[in-house]
């Protein structure tokens, strides 16, 4: 059992109780008592602190806040915490109770709490969440004293280190939901059918009649994927060329992309822009270069098309130039949906070049990064910057790992 916790710890429970249990050794935060004990002088001389730090014992451990401010409310204590969503989130009110009981419990009253961000600011009665709260803290305790959680397929695997552990797990139950994208409605109707399990669909010799034909095969074949621990070709790959690789890091919040990485004959080249300001400097750089090469320009996923889309039309790039980047594009994601089985219930990047023994050198992944940019913006700070490279040097080069390995299967 971990011996303190903060809010992120909570997020990481809620987000995946699974993960939280595997990733118990981890220490949420050390050194706090000194932060605590300057944040405590200044609140009892009245000060508004940022970046405060205190915390309180509940279930016999110590419970840490680290909200963004706190400032003097009349009698009292407003507590200010800042994110960057353009919409207010339920989790949001659990994180304002978390922050309002553990000052108000350490003697400090929190009158409110207030989530601000570039877009709103919201002002919430801590107190509502507090049933929430301690039940959440309570469900935390118990799935430290107990057993591992089972496998449950959630957002967060896409990016998830245990993704490969979990998989198998939900073989060895035999969990349709181990099928990469299969949904609730095609788990019912195979229900429906008599195919509960994954060795049901292996062994089942004719199309259940709520599904086509083709349907049925490739979920048979991906689930004969998953039991034999193994890849299949189901549709014969198309002819991958040597090209360039591609991989776009976008700050959401300030609306811009702050960093276009390009592998070519294995030299990573980073064209990086901290304001709005030099994007399209920027994306002409970009676009410049990818003129000079030859071959596809591969990326996962369908962001970067769609993003050079925009930023052609956005800047009134010359249409023919646009149209000759285009047409080089290759989505490696796509490919691998059409054409593969993998014995993994996602096909994300890091899922899959997992699979192929790939590692990536830091522990970022797309929301982490936007925070390090974040960071960056206000610190300049070298090391977060060199995370940031690396991070999309390393998506580049995942990229490059599976392009080569569909090369040789083809």
């Amino acid at each position: 059992m971990r011996d303190n916790l903060t809010f992120k710890e909570i997020e990481h429970f809620l987000a995946c109780p699974r993960k939280y249990y595997m990733d118990l050794s981890s220490t949420p935060l050390e050194g706090y008592e000194d932060l605590e004990n300057e944040c405590r002088e200044l609140m009892n001389m009245k000060f508004a602190v940022e970046k405060p730090v205190m915390s309180t014992s509940v279930f016999g451990r110590r419970f840490i806040s680290t909200p963004a401010a706190v400032v003097p409310h009349g009698d009292k204590w407003k507590l200010v915490i800042r994110k960057f969503a353009k919409r207010f989130k339920p989790k949001y009110a659990l994180e304002a109770s978390y922050h309002g009981y553990i000052f108000s419990n350490a003697g400090f009253m929190v009158s409110t709490v207030v989530v601000e961000t570039p877009h709103f600011s919201k002002e919430t009665d801590w107190r509502d969440n507090v049933p929430q709260l301690f039940s959440t803290l309570e469900a935390i305790t118990l799935v430290e004293s107990g057993d591992e959680p089972p496998a449950v397929p959630v957002p967060l695997c896409k990016t998830c280190t245990h993704v490969i552990r979990c998989t198998r797990d939900l073989v060895e139950q035999g969990s349709l939901s181990a099928i990469h994208g299969i949904g609730r409605k095609t788990i019912l109707k195979l229900a429906e059918s008599g195919i509960e399990n994954l060795s049901d669909i292996v062994k089942c010799d004719h199309t259940p009649p709520s599904l086509s034909k083709e349907v049925f095969e490739i979920l048979k074949i991906k689930a004969t994927s998953l039991v034999e621990n193994r890849e299949y070709v189901f549709r014969e790959l198309p002819e991958l060329k040597h090209g360039v690789y591609l991989d776009i890091e976008t700050h959401t919040t300030h609306g811009f992309d702050y960093l276009f990485g390009i592998l070519d004959s294995d030299e990573y080249i980073p064209f990086f822009s901290s304001s709005l300001e030099e994007e399209e400097e920027v994306f002409d750089k970009v676009l410049t270069l990818l003129e000079k090469t030859e071959g596809p320009i591969y990326h996962y996923c369908g962001y970067e098309p769609s993003r050079f889309k925009e930023l052609a039309s956005l800047f009134k790039v010359d249409q023919n130039l646009y149209e000759k980047i285009r047409k080089r594009f290759v989505d490696v994601y796509a490919i691998l949906k059409k054409h593969i089985a993998l014995p993994l219930f996602t096909y994300s990047l890091k899922s899959v070049a997992r699979y192929l023994d790939f590692e990536w050198r830091t522990s970022l992944n797309g929301m982490k990064s936007s925070r390090y940019f974040d960071e960056w913006l206000h610190t300049h700070d070298d090391s977060l910057l060199n995370l940031l490279l690396m991070y999309n040097e390393d998506d580049d080069r995942a990229t490059k790992k599976i392009v080569e390995w569909l090369m040789h299967l083809s």
